[in-house]
């Protein structure tokens, strides 16, 4: 017995129906097809079992059939009850009723349908051949737990007796994918929106006129066939059907469509998972969105709140917190107002801007925000659901940065177990979540613990992901990090290496991340004391990222830093300082003269000025760099202390002994005050009073000086030796006085 394919034609002769279904198939770029059965020829062998009736369909159409004369009766009331069986729940028995009414349909439906060539638009149908849903541990798949605002046209349609034959089967091919669709049997469900967009499209391509409710058909079909791109995550395909949903709307409906709206907002949220590159597009989209569903359906709708809650998105994946949470909280208000505290879909908005407030340091609003999301997802989800952990880790994280370090760590391992049992011991987020637990380990210094968490999770990445995945470079970072500072350099470089070839795989050698890796390396190898790798791959990193990121970029800055304090300490003295400077005149350009990295970089500038002997020169760079820490960071901060001891050190050199004094001396009450004194520190600044005193010929002051630095040297455990007479005593004529020569 013959099997029909799902669009194809009855015909009295075998041969001619093979070839028509062969011509249409070729139209639209689908000979691949398998002609016999419509199911794609390198399927993966899964066979819609509601297929397998059509094989029956011929036999029992004369139940329905006098001859060839088809009762357009008997399928409106299948497809009706179809519609009602959906609404009852009993998607089987509907999806059988739809099923059934397609096959009467098509078993003896006109020989003339779709002999004509189709319309431009049918012909670049834009979607590939079906695959199988993602698993229900996938990131998209839990998704369509929230409003997007994808999951627009899923409501089923009712046939009239006096509806035109033409509009039928698009409408049962429509009506059948949405029963499926509800079945999670996504394979059955594309191929008969496809199915049904093609007819719809044909239709209305041959009406000079054509019925808004054809329109409104084929707008539906092609949303719904992006929807199930993006649910199987196939990303790019949806962004095609809704591109293509949207030029229809504006062209069939007008740009100042509900409709028209609907697709702008599904673009956008495609271009926000699609890439970070895209959120200028994306944010361009949502608002456009915005904009009309203001105008039609007034600020207060729910359709509005659900394209604030996506405009806030991205503009956290740009950083932007300050805007993102003015869109979450308007979508709050509006959520909560009409969907009522306990929605999902409040709750998520609540999350999302819980995460905004976490990350500007409002923490007390951010765990009330967390806590509602969480009161609401224990409600509607099971005990055991990706979100519980995602936002128990939060919650977590918060603890932590309130230093709350046991509640923290008992909610990142509940977070755990609830994340394994929910997703399964091996999935990305699993690691993730370890990759905490080992951030708040390293946090705390326990490094054997962090490397227990990152260790785990490098290996539950690398079963999981690709193999050059961020996540999994990340990874590999921080446990360099952990044998870097456990003084294990060449562990170090090692990890960091690995991450830097999965960089390079990944993105090419011009790119930022491979810099900062590069630099990381760099800054290992100057603590092993190996100079040439250091330089090497410093300045490999200084090239990446004055191509990439330009000359004038703060990283180009930090890098240049970092070369010229290693020229530094190889008395590479004029080398440093063209380096410093350059850095210098970056960070000003970017961050203005009043910043700590100024400061920073100016005083290093001093150092150099002060070993090649322009004193008067490091004068000037040290009281500079001392005006920024004090207005900065304050009178009694440790590095102002640093400052003045330098300061004291290019006075005395110069020979201004009375400025060398009293910088000295506001270094040590610095120091001292600091409630954290360095031993070194004071009995070095001691060493210097005590000089300066003996200079002047005050033998008491300088004896207390110096003895008082002998004591904290001994109490300290450090060598009594670096206590010392100055070589050069400039006041020895006043302190030992010339006397009558002995009788």
């Amino acid at each position: 017995m013959k099997t029909t394919r799902l669009s194809a034609t009855s015909s009295s002769s075998n041969t001619n129906a093979s070839l028509k279904s062969r011509r249409r198939s070729d139209k639209l770029g689908l000979s691949d097809r398998t002609i016999a059965d419509g199911i794609p020829s390198n399927h993966s062998g899964v066979v819609d079992p509601l297929r397998k009736r059509r094989a029956m369909v011929g036999a029992a159409a004369s139940v329905f059939f006098d001859g060839k004369k088809w009762t357009h009766r008997r399928v409106v009331e299948l497809n009706n009850r179809g519609v009602h069986l959906v609404g009852s729940g009993d998607l089987a028995a509907a999806s059988a009723a739809f099923q059934q009414a397609i096959d009467l349909r098509q078993l003896h439906q006109q020989q003339k349908m779709r002999e004509q060539p189709l319309g431009v638009s049918a012909c670049h149908l834009p979607y590939k051949v079906a695959v199988a849903p993602p698993p229900p541990s996938s990131y998209i798949y839990q998704r369509a737990n929230f409003d997007e605002g994808m999951g627009a046209f899923h409501d089923l349609d009712i046939l009239q007796i006096e509806d035109p034959l033409d509009l039928v089967e698009p409408i049962l091919l429509y009506n059948a994918g949405q029963a499926r669709c509800r079945m999670d049997h996504f394979e059955g469900a594309f191929l008969c929106f496809e199915e049904a967009a093609v007819a719809a499209l044909h239709l209305i391509s041959n009406s000079r006129c054509p019925s808004d409710r054809a329109n409104g058909l084929v707008i539906a079909l092609l949303h719904n066939l992006g929807y199930l791109h993006y649910r199987m995550g196939r990303i790019q395909e949806s962004i095609s059907c809704y591109t293509m949903a949207l030029h229809h709307s504006r062209a069939l409906c007008g740009p100042q469509r509900l409709s028209t709206a609907t697709a702008l907002n599904c673009l956008g949220v495609l271009c926000y998972h699609n890439s970070s590159d895209d959120s200028s597009r994306a944010i361009g989209l949502f608002q456009e969105a915005l904009r009309i569903q203001v105008s039609l359906l007034g600020p207060d709708h729910a359709s509005v709140a659900t394209t604030l809650n996506n405009l806030g998105r991205v503009h956290v994946q740009r950083d932007e917190f300050d805007d993102a949470l003015r869109y979450y909280e308007e979508a709050l208000t509006i959520r909560k107002a009409r969907l009522g505290p306990d929605s999902i879909d409040y709750a998520a908005t609540a999350f999302n801007a819980g995460q905004s407030l976490h990350q500007k340091g409002a923490l007390d609003r951010a765990l009330e925000l967390y806590g509602e999301f969480l009161r609401v997802a224990r409600k509607k989800f099971a005990i055991d659901h990706r979100d519980i952990a995602v936002v128990l880790s939060g919650i977590a994280q918060i603890h932590q940065d309130r230093k709350e370090f046991d509640k923290a760590l008992q909610l990142y391992e509940e977070s755990l177990q609830v994340g394994k049992a929910a997703l399964g011991e091996n999935h990305s987020e699993v690691a993730m979540l370890l990759n905490r637990i080992g951030n708040f380990h390293f946090e705390r210094e326990n490094l054997d613990a962090a490397l227990i968490a990152y260790q785990h999770g490098l290996r539950i990445e690398q079963k999981v992901l690709e193999p050059t995945h961020p996540n999994i470079v990340v990874t590999l970072s921080n446990l360099g990090e952990i044998y870097r500072q456990r003084r294990d350099f060449g562990s170090a470089v090692r990890l960091y290496s690995n991450a830097l070839d999965l960089q390079i795989k990944r993105c090419g050698r011009d790119h930022h991340e491979v810099a900062t890796t590069l630099n990381a390396i760099g800054l290992i190898y100057d603590q092993k004391g190996d100079v040439n790798n250091a330089l090497k791959r410093l300045s490999e990193a200084l090239a990446v990222r004055r191509s990439v990121l330009g000359h004038d970029h703060l990283d180009v800055s930090a890098t240049l830093t970092y070369l010229g304090t290693i020229m530094y300490r190889k008395n590479m003295i004029s080398n440093a300082m063209k380096l410093f400077n350059e850095s210098l005149d970056i960070r000003r350009g970017k961050l203005g003269n009043d910043h700590r990295d100024v400061a920073f970089t100016m005083y290093n500038i001093g150092l150099c000025h002060h070993l090649l002997g322009s004193h008067r020169a490091a004068i000037r760079c040290y009281l500079e760099t001392l005006r920024v820490e004090r207005l900065v960071l304050g009178e009694a901060h440790k590095d102002v202390s640093m400052t003045l001891f330098k300061l004291g050190e290019a006075y005395k050199a110069e020979g201004d002994l009375d400025r060398a004094l009293l910088r000295f001396e506001e270094a040590l009450q610095i120091e001292r005050r600091s409630g954290r004194e360095d031993p070194a520190t004071v009995a070095r600044t001691l060493t210097e009073i005590g000089n300066i005193h003996l200079a002047y010929g005050q033998i008491g002051p300088m004896m207390d000086a110096l003895n008082e630095a002998a004591r904290i040297s001994r109490t300290a455990g450090l060598s009594v030796g670096n206590v010392s007479v100055s070589q050069q005593l400039y006041g020895i004529e006043v302190s030992c006085p010339n006397t009558a020569p002995a009788a």
